[in-house]
């Protein structure tokens, strides 16, 4: 789908403290890389005294400072969260602490394509009600050891953040040009629990076998979901300057890019800034649209592709081109003078 005069004004992140991951072999006495160690993750966020939400509400005010837009202007506000433990009705918190007295809130559940599922969501909500002013998309994941510590063995590691995004329209410094979707839902029941499994046992088969064996599937619907994008917006994958995966790690990122219409690798991505943090679930791409954009490297004209996929299985690629130099402001991590949030 192609858009009009629809543009990100702001970002913002919230990251916890980073801890280092001790990784472990292969396997006992075999000297062997674990596939932790392989998919290439070299620390976590951590989150021990914020939730989930409480991390996007912080990720939030950020990027409302950034864009320079009040409460009272934001029309919509979209939430992407991950089984949040602490809070039932997150949007409604959000709302309270966020949004304005006209302000709706709605929640986005696509699991890790979330943050990208969010943003269009809200681009749709600009595209169609003329008077809006902007809408504020947050997301937020919590990965409590207890509960996810296991994703290691399967190559991964979980890592607590919050990250935020204004959008508005054509006020902003980067322009949202195109997106496309892809589901592949005959594999919806890897994420359903087992029956019988109560508690931290309650896993999904995709959660003890991880994407391996539907590896080609995944492939050809990235391929197709990254085509659409290009085919729509004219764009060659040499006219790409950056490109904003999902922080799944480096063995699954090759997989699904190298044979893509882009021919990359993880590390020609974002990933090198993903591998530090953790895979923050929906909060990924804004995580690292927040880094691009504050970072200083982007110019005038380039253009930013976001390959987002999740359980489920849906894919979104989101394609931006940058209008203006982003204002660089504040870090994009943690701040510790903020105030707290009840």
């Amino acid at each position: 789908m192609l858009w009009q005069d629809i543009t990100i004004a702001g970002t913002g992140a919230w990251i916890p403290p980073i801890r280092p991951e001790h990784q472990p072999a292969g396997g006992p006495g075999t000297g062997r890389p674990s596939m932790m160690a392989l998919n290439g993750f070299t620390s976590a966020a951590v989150s021990k005294d914020n939730t989930a939400t409480q991390m996007a509400a912080r990720a939030g005010l950020k990027a409302l400072r950034h864009a320079d837009v009040t409460s009272a202007d934001l029309s919509l506000l979209v939430h992407a969260g991950f089984q949040d433990p602490d809070h039932y009705t997150p949007s409604a918190y959000l709302m309270r602490v966020l949004g304005g007295k006209d302000t709706a809130g709605i929640e986005v559940g696509a699991a890790s394509d979330g943050g990208a599922a969010a943003l269009v969501a809200a681009a749709d909500h600009l595209a169609a009600r003329p008077d809006a002013k902007a809408t504020l998309v947050t997301t937020g994941a919590r990965f409590p050891d207890e509960r996810w510590g296991h994703s290691r063995e399967l190559g991964y590691v979980a890592g607590d953040a919050g990250a935020a995004a204004v959008l508005t329209r054509g006020t902003g410094f980067a322009r949202l040009v195109a997106t496309a979707h892809v589901t592949e839902s005959q594999l919806e029941g890897q994420t359903r629990t087992r029956e019988g499994d109560t508690g931290v046992a309650r896993r999904s088969p995709v959660e003890e076998t991880g994407f391996m064996s539907h590896i080609d599937v995944l492939q050809r619907a990235t391929h197709r979901c990254v085509e659409t994008v290009l085919d729509e917006a004219a764009v060659k994958p040499a006219d790409i300057a950056h490109v904003v995966p999902i922080a799944i790690g480096s063995v699954v990122l090759d997989m699904l890019l190298s044979g893509s219409p882009l021919g990359l690798r993880a590390d020609d991505t974002s990933w090198t800034y993903g591998r530090h943090l953790g895979h923050a679930g929906p909060s990924d791409v804004l995580l690292a649209l927040d880094r691009a954009f504050r970072s200083g490297t982007l110019r005038t004209g380039d253009r930013v592709l976001v390959v987002s996929f999740g359980v489920g299985f849906r894919w979104t690629t989101a394609l931006l081109e940058i209008t203006r130099d982003p204002v660089a402001m504040a870090p994009a991590g943690r701040s510790h003078t903020e105030g707290g949030w009840s």
